[in-house]
């Protein structure tokens, strides 16, 4: 007959569920967040909130932000960078939430392969600017 389905471990379903409500793995949530200029601890805080919140859904142990980063060392410098790359450029506001703004590279459409400045709220709140280099 059919091999039995493996039980999926404490990680897999976090990351699942965190996947499904973010919409991207922890890691690269992060580095979204770190590239639009956000404070590290404030970041720190309200990730490790949203996991609380996340894992509580699924019954499952949240990965906090600092096992994130123990896991890929890479990630810091990577995190470095951002910061050094946020704080050279002028990130925009939005204008319609206030939220800081996330360069991102169009997919599909008009802009497609094209730069644009977009919301990080994205599913509620759509303002996208041009990015002008």
């Amino acid at each position: 007959m059919y091999p039995k389905r493996q039980a999926k471990s404490d990680r897999e379903r976090f990351m699942d569920a965190f996947r499904k409500k973010v919409g991207s793995d922890p890691v690269q949530y992060l580095q979204r967040k770190l590239a639009s200029g956000a404070e590290e601890a404030e970041l720190r805080r309200l990730y490790d909130q949203l996991a609380v919140e996340i894992a509580m859904k699924a019954h499952c142990t949240a990965i906090r932000y600092a096992d994130v980063f123990a896991d890929n060392k890479k990630i810091e410098n990577r995190a470095e960078y951002h910061r050094q790359r946020a704080q050279s450029q002028k990130i925009p506001i939005c204008s319609k939430c206030g939220a800081q703004m996330v360069l991102r590279t169009g997919v599909t459409g008009a802009r497609k392969g094209q730069k644009y400045w977009g919301c990080p709220n994205y599913p509620a709140c759509r303002f996208t600017r041009n990015f002008e280099a």
